[in-house]
C-alpha cells in the first residue's frame, strides 16, 4: 500500500473528527524529517484559557523546552530493567 503525504497532512482535519482522536499521524517534508510518519499520542488536554495560544505552554511549562515538557510526560512511562532475584533471595523465598 502506497502512503501519500496527503494521508498525513495536518491541514486535512476539517470536519473529520466528531470526538478528539487519541493518536494523530503526520508526515513532514524537511531535510531532517526523513521519510517517516510521526505518531503523536494524546497525553493531556487544556481549556483554551489555561494554555498560551502562541507558545502552546501552560504557566507551569513556561521557560521549559519542548523536550523538557515531553520528558515530564514520558518519565513515568520509562521501564526499568527487571532485576533478577539473586540466589540468596531464591533460597530465602524457599525457607521463609
Amino acid at each position: 500500500m502506497t502512503i501519500t503525504k496527503s494521508d498525513f497532512d495536518p491541514n486535512c482535519f476539517g470536519g473529520q473528527y466528531q470526538d478528539p482522536p487519541d493518536a494523530l499521524h503526520f508526515q513532514f517534508e524537511g531535510v531532517r524529517c526523513d521519510n517517516y510518519v510521526y505518531r503523536y499520542v494524546l497525553v493531556d488536554k487544556f481549556k483554551p484559557n489555561k494554555i498560551n495560544s502562541r507558545s502552546k505552554k501552560t504557566e507551569e511549562e513556561e521557560g521549559k523546552s519542548g523536550k523538557e515538557i515531553a520528558a515530564g510526560y514520558l518519565a513515568p512511562l520509562v521501564l526499568t530493567e527487571e532485576v533478577k532475584p539473586s540466589l540468596i533471595d531464591k533460597i530465602k523465598n524457599i525457607f521463609f
